[in-house]
């Protein structure tokens, strides 16, 4: 069930994927670029394509790894959240096995006092109809 469930967390977390925000300084890059090529300074546009090309691979790149870290601390907070509740499901199952042999060990504590108190008086009745034979012999 644990593994079902962290399978549904992980696909809710890839099925969030965002689009990475690039920073102002590409964006200006790439307005730059289609500036340049509508005046048709395709070298120019071409030198700045390529810077905005290595800019937008570095963000992209920081923005996966930082991606990638985020999902790994949400799948850790989720496998220890599961690991705590199943920790206090096997604490109340263990109080729970704790309070049911506490309470067969009263109902066999009850049991054998009330075997002792009927044998007792089974055994003062059997004297007492013995010591009235024994009268009524003599």
């Amino acid at each position: 069930r644990h593994t079902k469930e962290l399978g549904e967390f992980q696909d809710k977390i890839l099925g969030r994927q965002q689009k990475p925000k690039f920073s102002t300084e590409l964006l200006n890059y790439r307005k730059i670029e289609e500036r340049l090529a509508k005046l048709k300074q395709y070298n120019e546009a071409h030198k700045i394509k390529a810077k905005a090309d290595r800019l937008e691979e570095v963000e992209t790149e920081r923005w996966t790894k930082r991606r990638r870290k985020e999902m790994n601390r949400q799948e850790n907070q989720f496998k220890n959240t599961k690991l705590q509740e199943l920790a206090a499901l096997q604490k109340r199952i263990q109080a729970g096995r704790e309070g049911q042999k506490k309470q067969r060990h009263i109902t066999l504590e009850r049991l054998l006092q009330r075997y002792q108190n009927v044998k007792n008086e089974l055994e003062t009745q059997q004297n007492h109809e013995r010591i009235n034979r024994e009268k009524q012999i003599t």
